[in-house]
């Protein structure tokens, strides 16, 4: 899953990336796989992240993760359950975004070098998640 961004230097000490998905994504129902929103990205350079999810579907209910690593190279964002021997791991709760609604949850990224987010329905719902609803705004100090 590429990720559109887009990086802006604010000042001598401080820098910003945004990612945004850059297609429309379908999300499986509770009992299928999660499916990548945003793909692994590099972020070792930035301090802090906020993830914001807009839901406009009025039936579906995502379930969204994020995940990091501190591998150069994790391989492909989770799509099911982690196993133990993966090198992507999830970052703080769960993201529940209920119909018609969205959801904001900040982080500190401090130390980690990839990130990626993934979701799914959280009943028997199939969406078509769309474009630019899921982004993620990354700080970081020069």
């Amino acid at each position: 899953m590429a990720t559109v961004s887009t990086t802006k230097r604010i000042s001598n000490s401080l820098k910003t990336l945004e990612l945004s998905n850059d297609a429309n994504v379908s999300i499986a129902a509770s009992s299928g796989s999660f499916a990548a929103l945003i793909g692994a990205v590099d972020i070792e350079s930035y301090d802090r992240a906020t993830i914001q999810i807009r839901n406009v579907n009025n039936t579906s209910t995502p379930r969204v993760r994020v995940y990091g690593s501190l591998f150069p190279s994790p391989g492909s964002e989770p799509t099911t359950t982690t196993p133990a021997d993966s090198k992507w791991v999830q970052i703080g709760d769960d993201i529940d975004v209920g119909a018609s609604s969205g959801a904001m949850k900040s982080i500190s990224t401090t130390g980690l070098k990839k990130i990626c987010v993934v979701a799914r329905d959280q009943a028997s719902n199939t969406q078509t998640f769309p474009l630019g609803d899921c982004l993620v705004f990354l700080q970081g100090t020069i």
